[in-house]
């Protein structure tokens, strides 16, 4: 759904944790998907902005939780996702987190390895379940896009069909000839499982969509949690969830799919 400034700044500016999701939703008549998009860019945002001040205060963090406090405590304290200060607190102890992470169950049962475990479970945002299911989300979006095509009798190569061909930097699908959307002919079309706010569409414009222009001309990009109605880019086309009546079902599933457990 296009969203205007105002709105956005609202539900932007009252988000502070997955517990404001639904009541937002509710109140701004938003998926509950778009609200959490919303709020992981929020917390991206605010890791690029103090990432580095927490990071040097690491020799404090560790003080701190050797005389008790939890690493859950330490990361609300510093407004820093929990994974993220694992990371730094194992980093202090000079802990590898990639073997640390990847052999948990294995680690000797203990403070350390209980505290990590319950702050990892406690991050919806950069856990590697979190991660997880960022790239189901986008997995399910291009799903829903193949499945479209193939509706309307569309032929296209996908993303996997470009690379076996040797493609390196490519849309998520590209048309064998163009369509028609809204008088517009588009020939690509990139999928994107997030809300379309002015950041992260210029992000996409600099890293992906100049060049699928410059190479295929004019494409639509599918920001499927919805975008601020102000963003363009040349006269591509944009569209969410709303466009996609056919596939009602599965878009209904990945707008509600979990997100924080």
């Amino acid at each position: 759904m296009r969203m205007d400034i105002e709105t956005y700044n609202k539900i932007y500016d009252r988000l502070e944790s997955v517990d404001d999701i639904k009541t937002l939703a509710e109140e701004f008549s938003q998926p509950v998907g778009t609200i959490h998009s919303i709020l992981n860019q929020k917390t991206v945002n605010k890791v690029k902005k103090n990432f580095t001040r927490i990071k040097n205060k690491s020799p404090g963090h560790l003080k701190q939780w050797r005389k008790g406090k939890s690493m859950i405590e330490i990361s609300r304290k510093n407004d820093i996702p929990a994974t993220l200060m694992v990371s730094m607190l194992l980093k202090e102890m000079g802990i590898s987190k990639k073997n640390f992470l990847r052999n948990l169950d294995e680690q000797p049962d203990g403070r350390l390895k209980r505290e990590v475990k319950e702050a990892i479970e406690s991050d919806y945002f950069f856990s590697p379940r979190a991660h997880e299911l960022h790239s189901e989300k986008g997995e399910m979006g291009e799903i829903i896009l193949a499945e479209w095509l193939d509706e309307k009798g569309f032929e296209y190569k996908s993303e996997e069909d470009l690379r076996d061909e040797g493609f390196k930097k490519t849309p998520d699908f590209l048309l064998d000839a163009e369509i028609d959307v809204d008088g517009v002919q588009v020939s690509w079309i990139e999928s994107k499982a997030l809300f379309g706010d002015e950041k992260e569409h210029e992000y996409y414009i600099k890293k992906q969509f100049r060049e699928y222009e410059e190479k295929y001309g004019t494409g639509m990009i599918v920001y499927w949690y919805g975008y601020i109605d102000s963003i363009s880019y040349n006269g591509n086309i944009i569209k969410d969830y709303e466009y996609f009546d056919e596939c009602k079902d599965s878009v209904e599933e990945l707008l509600n799919f979990k997100t924080y457990w």
